[in-house]
């Protein structure tokens, strides 16, 4: 399906991603609590990945109710869907897709001690780590930003294979209603993680 092809790029960030945590988690991936932070684009892939490379426990927070409705509806049978960061537990893995100031004094409320945060979220570049407990508790962080070729083909591979679900969660757009498609988003009326448009 040429709409599936056509996420292999975002999807592939988040493919990207999964495998740097998983080199530096100390624990295999099907052991760990793993936190997704944000469940746009980049946080579903995040999602997909964990999930297709082994993950089984897996936590989604998206505050936007109409997103967090839709991820409760395509994915809370296999991940756990939250709006908030009161979780009373904490993470091995976290992804931060979101990338502001409070999601990143968020993942390090919420990483276990030598646990590992990936943040790959571009929300905003000041303030939320909180420096002395990653030091004391030995968290790594993890600065990602795309993908290699390698994850590029691994990714494609794993949407061609059917490893990254039915994609429920995208929604189609004439080209022309571009504009209004990244009015909806910024604003926070779409519920889908992804549009793609159509010319």
């Amino acid at each position: 399906d040429i709409n599936h092809a056509a996420l292999t790029e975002p999807l592939a960030c988040g493919w990207h991603t999964v495998k740097l945590g998983i080199r530096t988690l100390n624990i295999p991936l099907s052991d760990a609590k793993c936190l997704v932070i944000g469940g746009g684009a980049i946080g579903v892939g995040a999602n997909l990945a964990l999930r297709a490379k082994g993950a089984t426990n897996i936590t989604i927070i998206e505050n936007n109710l109409l997103r967090y409705n839709m991820l409760q509806e395509n994915f809370s049978s296999d991940t756990v869907i939250e709006n908030n960061f009161n979780l009373g537990v904490e993470f091995d893995f976290i992804i931060d897709a979101v990338g502001y100031s409070k999601t990143r004094e968020a993942a390090c409320a919420l990483c276990v001690p030598g646990g590992v945060i990936a943040h790959i979220g571009l929300g905003d570049g000041m303030g939320g780590l909180d420096v002395r407990r990653m030091t004391l508790q030995e968290i790594t962080f993890i600065g990602t930003y795309t993908y290699t070729p390698d994850d590029f083909k691994e990714t494609a591979q794993a949407i061609f294979n059917s490893q990254m679900g039915d994609f429920s969660w995208i929604e189609k757009r004439a080209l022309e209603k571009g504009q209004s498609a990244f009015t909806d988003i910024f604003e926070g009326k779409v519920s889908a993680s992804k549009i793609v448009l159509h010319p």
